[in-house]
């Protein structure tokens, strides 16, 4: 099998889209409130968006790997005798904590005709070589719990955070909650250097910076996302509020950095409160388990969704990280 990985452009566009949508056994439209079967081609671009994201249309996949490639980082392609059978998004950035300069695996996708057949590993190995060139000291991914055994085989088997995720009640918290003093709402500040230094809280499925640069991008799809960012200098915390796509508008996530841990609970706290106030009725939080259980204002009004694991390999080969 004459196998090639490479950086992607541009012109891959129509075949990336392909390998994500292999993945999907059946499309679905929503007619007066019910989801009905249609035909690919039938779908509006929004539709499309709702079955995995902006891999679906290679009207939004442009916009979304134009994004990755101009800010600097690393969409990688496997080639099978020139066609595109698998992508792996590859984010390096700096951030505080065991993961240190990390390069995050943040997608990898083989097209299903093509699995089984070591493309997968070609690009997890590929990703290494870059960290390895980008001076990182780990390689990092949030894995769905089925693909767990191939990236331990992949020596990225290190449990990096144990992870909850959390839905707050923001109504009822915002409603019912007693909370001491109020905090100063500055403007966010634009720059990651200004952040890198701070302990990332939420959502920790991510590195602190693919965060960060993933929460710029906009797609002109949909409703107007309802979106506030701000920075709090009593305490030196950055946040973004942001609400969930169709249908859950009602419903918001939150991405925080904070100077010391030992205030994340009631920074913590404060915001749930404040997305309550901005109509939110949910708020959803990817934070370590550790920390829920210092969230004693938060926790009747939180209802565990899950729980997941990031996990990292240390690259021994990046002589500044020994």
């Amino acid at each position: 099998m004459d196998l090639r990985v490479r950086l992607a452009s541009l012109n891959d566009v129509r075949e990336i889209v392909e390998v994500h949508c292999s993945d999907v056994e059946k499309w679905f439209r929503w007619v007066s409130g019910r989801r009905i079967e249609a035909e690919y081609e039938e779908l509006s671009i929004e539709e499309r968006f709702m079955h995995g994201g902006p891999w679906m249309s290679v009207e939004t996949c442009a916009i979304h790997l134009n994004n990755i490639l101009t800010w600097g980082q690393y969409p990688l392609v496997a080639e099978v005798e020139g066609r595109v059978v698998g992508e792996l998004e590859l984010y390096v950035g700096d951030e505080r904590g065991d993961l240190g300069r990390t390069a995050f695996i943040d997608v990898l996708v083989v097209h299903k005709e093509y699995r089984r057949r070591g493309i997968g590993t070609a690009l997890v190995r590929a990703a290494k070589r870059v960290a390895i060139e980008e001076g990182c000291c780990t390689v990092s991914v949030w894995p769905e719990e089925k693909v767990v055994p191939f990236y331990r085989k992949c020596d990225l088997g290190e449990v990096a955070y144990k992870v909850v995720h959390t839905v707050v009640d923001a109504g009822a918290a915002c409603m019912e909650m007693r909370l001491h003093g109020e905090y100063t709402i500055e403007e966010l500040p634009q720059a990651y250097n200004e952040l890198r230094d701070l302990w990332f809280i939420t959502p920790r499925i991510y590195s602190a910076f693919t965060a960060w640069l993933k929460s710029k991008w906009r797609l002109a799809i949909g409703s107007p996302k309802v979106r506030e960012g701000g920075w709090i200098p009593e305490v030196e915390a950055a946040f973004i509020l942001e609400s969930l796509w169709w249908p859950l508008e009602s419903e918001a996530r939150l991405t925080l950095w904070v100077r010391r841990k030992s205030d994340a609970p009631r920074v913590l706290a404060q915001l749930c409160r404040r997305a309550g106030e901005r109509g939110f009725r949910k708020l959803h939080l990817l934070i370590e388990s550790e920390l829920v259980e210092r969230c004693s204002a938060l926790k009747p009004f939180m209802e565990v969704k899950g729980r997941e694991v990031v996990l990292m390999g240390r690259l021994k080969e990046t002589s500044s990280c020994a």
